[in-house]
């Protein structure tokens, strides 16, 4: 068969005339298939990230005997995640602004399966502690940089709604690691691998767990490096190509893409840095600019608004499954407000802390899915709401109901409702650090969006580690005045956002 030649259109010359600006050229392109599928696997790489975090919990309660681990001990290995994630932030916000988003994630991934099939072999507190905390700091990149990944290479008018689409792999990360558990748990073989190590199911949940992460990496040898990154780094031919293979997954191929040449982004500085000056004067160019107006007051306002729902969203969402589990079972007929569930938690908390049992309730596994699919649903709505709605006023109204949530909380006594409130405010928190996601990624400019969305997501992480420690503190001492200063900090959140563009 003869090849088949097509002319190139008419206009054609016309247009070589023209440069075109990034969101020009994006816009173009259309949207379509590519979009899609790069939404797919950034939510499989957030999915990868709660995976990291889900499964540890089970772990402990099932292999807390096998470790010698006591209350303490199991405490410390589930919050040093958190801490791994918050102190490499920086640096992978770094090395994403420097040698490419979908470089880093791939990196990261790898570098994620590798610690979890290691810690499927830790024999005790140290090692685990030591293995998980390294997790942490490799999925860190997985849970940042996947949303400016997948936010450049979408239009500012989708850029909203595809985040939360990619956001509903989060709880799907949930509702995952929960059946894997469950389906895993309920055996109860045992391999002797030598006389003092003995492989039991619980140890082979970190593999099975970590295999999505894995998968995504392999795949991303398929996807293209983000254009406007390329762009930032003077590759605007590189860029160029990409964009056009983008129109023609969206578009078909018989059709011409009208762009054929882009504008740099203006601010961006081009200049290669080598040796270890270069590379302070690198970390430099990276994080000033976020010191700087307008960019100051939008990067204080984001970490703010982050640290407030990563902490009310962490925080619950650890003590959920046994909040479900008490209010629930409630059979006293007068109904249980939230305060009395918590502080009856906490005192009740120590009871078998001198026994070492592995056993895990079933409810346990069924509250924790069913929050999972909760989780889902409103990013469902939250990304169908988006495609037609900036997320500033979305962002304003849902803090609002998650703080309105924590004020009725003090005064309902119906057990069903309890706990739909409960998942109001966690669910709603957790669509708010979607949102926040979303707006950093088109507040800052392409050369520091990576550091900006890792610096921000660092401090968010940083205060689940420092709320979730405290949390049982808090309600036992004065369960009311926390949840209404909590309930203040999410109107104040939602007051803020006013403040953003």
């Amino acid at each position: 068969m003869a090849a088949i030649t097509l002319e190139p259109p008419p206009h054609a010359i016309e247009l070589k005339k023209r440069a075109h600006s990034y969101e020009e050229a994006l816009e173009l392109a259309g949207f379509g298939p590519a979009q899609y599928v790069l939404t797919f696997l950034s939510g499989c790489c957030l999915m990868a990230a709660m995976n990291e975090s889900i499964v540890i919990s089970f772990v402990l309660s099932a292999g807390h005997c096998d470790l010698g681990l006591d209350a303490r001990q199991v405490g410390m290995i589930g919050g040093v995640i958190f801490l791994g994630i918050m102190l490499s932030s920086f640096f992978w916000g770094y090395q994403a602004d420097t040698r490419g988003r979908k470089t880093v994630l791939q990196c990261a991934l790898f570098a994620t399966t590798a610690c979890s099939v290691a810690s499927s072999f830790a024999t005790g507190f140290t090692s685990m502690a030591v293995l998980r905390f390294a997790a942490g700091m490799c999925v860190s990149a997985s849970s940042a940089i996947a949303y400016t990944y997948l936010g450049e290479f979408c239009t500012g008018q989708r850029r909203g709604q595809m985040v939360a689409y990619a956001s509903m792999m989060i709880s799907f990360g949930i509702v995952y690691g929960a059946s894997i558990s469950w389906w895993i748990l309920s055996y109860d073989w045992r391999v002797q691998l030598t006389d003092s190590f003995v492989y039991r199911p619980w140890r082979l949940l970190f593999i099975l767990c970590t295999i999505p992460g894995f998968l995504v990496g392999v795949a991303f040898y398929c996807m293209p490096e983000s254009p406007k990154f390329l762009l930032s780094q003077n590759r605007s031919t590189e860029a160029l190509q990409v964009l056009t293979k983008m129109y023609q997954l969206n578009n078909g191929r018989e059709k011409y893409y009208e762009v054929y040449e882009l504008t740099p982004e203006v601010g961006v500085s081009m200049t290669t840095k080598k040796g270890w000056d270069g590379v302070r004067q690198s970390l430099k160019d990276q994080t000033a600019p976020l010191l700087e107006r307008p960019y100051l007051c939008y990067f204080a306002i984001c970490c703010t608004n982050c640290i407030i729902s990563f902490a009310i969203y962490g925080g619950f969402c650890l003590w959920f499954p046994q909040i479900m589990n008490q209010v629930l079972s409630d059979t006293s007929g007068k109904g249980t407000v939230a305060c009395k569930v918590l502080q009856g938690n906490k005192s009740g908390q120590n009871q078998n802390d001198t026994q070492c049992s592995e056993t895990i309730q079933q409810e346990t596994f069924y509250y924790t899915i069913v929050l999972g699919f909760i989780g889902m649903f409103c990013s469902l709505v939250l990304s169908l709401v988006l495609r037609r709605v900036s997320s500033k006023p979305v962002m304003i109204f849902n803090m609002a109901i998650a703080g309105t949530a924590g004020i009725l909380l003090q005064f309902v006594t119906n057990s069903y409702a309890v706990a739909v409130l409960f998942s109001v405010e966690i669910m709603f928190c957790a669509m708010g650090v979607t949102l926040i996601n979303a707006s950093a990624v088109s507040l800052f400019p392409t050369h520091v969006k990576g550091m900006a969305t890792s610096l921000i997501n660092m401090t968010g992480r940083f205060s689940t580690f420092l709320f979730s420690s405290v949390v049982g503190m808090l309600m036992a001492q004065s369960c009311h005045l926390t949840f209404y200063v909590l309930s203040g900090l999410l109107f104040m959140s939602s007051a803020l956002t006013l403040l953003l563009p």
